[in-house]
């Protein structure tokens, strides 16, 4: 705390006992004879003026100690509720404003407290709606793929339609995948996986993106099996396959593998499309970037691998991605051994 800052405020009662030190030495003054009281009262003012001095020195120093204890707290980012909470509280050191202050805190969390539990009910209530739209949505579609596998004779128009269908199954998957991302801690299952079981369910959910554009799968991964959420991981490893069906040219392909060491399990989706620009591959899983390629050949919005990311961290699982533009584009995931992810933890 500034001495000049502590002056200003304290200047009231700074002016006031200097107000009441004139007043006395006035009335001393043309009280009593000049020549027999000039020294005493001079004398009396000396004294007066050190006292107050000190005073206001002791009462600078207990508020310094304050004011830098609370400036080492916000500095080091620590809880500042231990000045209310612990005996040697600022309040008890008679630290004037402190009691206000704390009230004033009480009151605002009481108000942040009340704006956050009306997010959080609305931001339920947007997910619910969101949730039942999109199981609806699903129904229909469903109905729509009834229909075309009753077109019989038109099998270009039944193909070009399921792909469509498909497109916004996808889609819809996605946009609950994401609605349920934003929540994970409340949708976060520990189970067994079947890592191989998994990536062939993946790859036939795709399989559509796949056979429209004559994309092969060369899969040699083997049976791997871990604890995790099931479906989360299925989400990532499906985000990625579409995307590969995406920026692959027709006749592409795609090769699954697995490799194990002594840190985990390794597992390598590699396709030969466009490939990522160097300068981007940093940007990835960035939200909502797309890149040359999404903004030049898809409608892509630059959520799936964010998300995918998100969730790969929140279950400690490593998700990075190598490329060569024009030639490959690979993702590898890397389910690490417990005593490799305490250490990565730790780091």
């Amino acid at each position: 705390m500034k001495t000049i800052a502590y002056i200003k405020g304290q200047w009231e009662w700074i002016a006031s006992q200097a107000g009441i030190i004139i007043l006395i030495n006035l009335i001393l003054l043309t009280s009593t004879p000049l020549e027999k009281t000039l020294g005493e009262i001079f004398y009396l003012d000396l004294l007066v003026i050190f006292v107050a001095a000190a005073g206001y020195y002791f009462h600078y120093r207990r508020l310094n100690i304050a004011y830098t204890k609370i400036r080492q707290t916000m500095a080091e980012d620590r809880d500042i509720d231990w000045f209310f909470r612990e005996p040697s509280a600022l309040a008890e050191q008679g630290v004037p404003g402190i009691s206000l202050m704390k009230e004033l805190m009480e009151y605002k969390d009481t108000g942040f407290s009340r704006k956050e539990n009306d997010y959080r009910q609305r931001m339920n209530d947007l997910k619910d709606y969101l949730t039942q739209t999109v199981h609806d949505l699903k129904v229909n579609l469903s109905v729509c793929e009834m229909l075309v596998q009753r077109l019989e004779n038109e099998t270009d128009i039944a193909n070009k339609w399921l792909f469509q269908v498909e497109q916004m199954k996808f889609r819809i998957n996605q946009a609950l995948s994401i609605t349920r991302a934003n929540h994970y801690s409340e949708d976060i299952i520990s189970e067994n996986v079947d890592l191989e079981q998994l990536v062939k369910e993946a790859i036939r959910d795709n399989a559509e993106f796949f056979i429209n554009k004559g994309i092969s799968i060369q899969n040699h991964i083997k049976p791997y099996h871990f604890i995790s959420d099931k479906k989360w991981i299925h989400y990532i490893v499906s985000q990625i396959l579409n995307n590969s069906s995406k920026y692959t040219e027709k006749n592409g392909a795609i090769t699954i593998r697995g490799q194990e060491d002594e840190w985990g399990y390794h597992l390598h989706l590699k396709d030969n499309g466009m490939g990522i620009p160097k300068e981007e591959l940093g940007r990835v899983f960035d939200k909502g970037f797309t890149g040359s390629n999404g903004r030049s050949s898809t409608k892509s919005t630059g959520m799936g691998m964010h998300y995918a990311k998100k969730m790969a961290d929140t279950l400690g699982i490593g998700l990075r991605v190598q490329s060569e533009p024009g030639v490959y584009t690979e993702f590898v995931l890397s389910f690490y051994k417990l005593s490799d992810y305490m250490e990565r933890q730790r780091n």
